[in-house]
């Protein structure tokens, strides 16, 4: 199962992928290398995603997806075993158009999560603990 975010802000095609998949689409397009997001704007983004899958097709782009997805859990520790660096320079011989691809997928979805929602919203989307003041007798004592 593909983790997806339902969001009227993103286009049909984007809308349907992971944000891993979104950046193995961004890959695959004519996107540059050096691109910033910045200066790029969303829709233009969003226009690199769909190429990107139609290039190389929604399924191959969600296996991707899930490959990179793997790969970043082993290669952070939170999955055990060695990350498979073979395969990944198969998939993305390119390591700077790779860590660009996900940074721009990374702040497309930033981006589109802080204009859907008010920051109270985003709260119980996104727990952020919150300080807890200290009880009055033990400021007291």
């Amino acid at each position: 199962m593909h983790a997806t975010v339902a969001s009227p802000l993103l286009s049909p095609v984007s809308a349907m992928l992971s944000g891993t998949a979104r950046a193995v689409a961004l890959y695959a397009s004519d996107m540059p290398s050096t691109c910033r997001f910045s200066t790029t704007g969303e829709a233009q983004v969003e226009a690199w995603i769909a190429q990107g899958v139609a290039r190389l097709g929604l399924d191959r782009v969600r296996s991707g997806g899930a490959f990179l997805k793997s790969y970043n859990l082993h290669l952070t520790g939170c999955r055990p075993g060695q990350p498979d660096d073979k395969a990944y320079r198969q998939h993305f011989p390119s390591a700077r158009r790779i860590s660009r691809a996900q940074d721009v997928a990374g702040m497309l979805a930033l981006t589109q999560a802080h204009r859907a929602a008010a920051p109270e919203e985003l709260a119980e989307v996104i727990p952020f603990p919150h300080p807890q003041a200290p009880a009055v007798s033990a400021l007291t004592a």
